[in-house]
């Protein structure tokens, strides 16, 4: 027992001294609690709400937006969710919305600077909550300002989602002129017509200037 002891807290050691797989490789062989302490680094918050997609998704928006942030992104996911990405200069953030039942959403928020922010991802939550709670019924998330994102370079493929003109996004320049690559928080591909305003390479975020079609 005092051996696995001992090789614990020395994958411990290896994990915040190395970077990259090496040290999550030595961790991942060895038993117990310390895996369980290394995948609750990357973990965010979730809480399920009595509320329809719809409801839900204006309810986030609003939270957001009363936080001084904004959906900069919204992904439609093929099982009838969605994923956000919103962010500043310092936060980057994610959101997922899945659907449980026609009045039963679950919301699952990460944030994170270098390390993870959970206490951004508490007041999320909690903000949310009280959206929900004083929302009109009527009330649907304003897509107006958005333009669209495509599954390939042209107008006239699918939209797989939206992006809000001045965000800051994962970006890059395609190999079609006036289309950019777009990192999805699923970590998928899209296409939006626009320009990178500030393509700063140590900036993993770029300030996009997107174009209506």
């Amino acid at each position: 027992m005092g051996h696995i002891m001992i090789l614990r807290t020395v994958a411990v050691l290896l994990l915040l001294s190395c970077s990259g797989c090496v040290a999550l490789s030595a961790v991942s062989a060895i038993p117990g609690t310390l895996f369980e302490f290394v995948g609750s680094q990357f973990v965010g918050e979730e809480r399920s709400y009595p509320a329809s997609m719809r409801k839900t998704l204006t309810a986030v928006q609003k939270s957001l937006q009363a936080m001084k942030l904004d959906v900069d992104i919204l992904e439609i996911q093929s099982d009838g969710g969605y994923g956000i990405g919103f962010g500043n200069e310092r936060l980057d953030g994610e959101i997922t919305l899945r659907i449980q039942t026609p009045a039963l959403t679950t919301v699952y928020v990460k944030a994170k600077q270098s390390t993870r922010e959970a206490s951004v991802e508490h007041a999320i939550i909690e903000m949310i909550d009280g959206q929900l709670q004083n929302l009109p019924k009527k009330a649907r998330f304003d897509a107006k300002k958005y333009n669209s994102l495509r599954q390939d370079p042209s107008s006239k493929s699918p939209r797989v989602g939206w992006a809000r003109p001045g965000a800051r996004l994962e970006a890059s320049n395609s190999n079609v002129k006036q289309w950019l690559k777009v990192k999805l928080p699923s970590g998928e591909t899209a296409y939006l017509k626009g320009t990178i305003i500030d393509d700063d390479e140590k900036q993993k975020r770029k300030i996009i200037l997107s174009k209506s079609e």
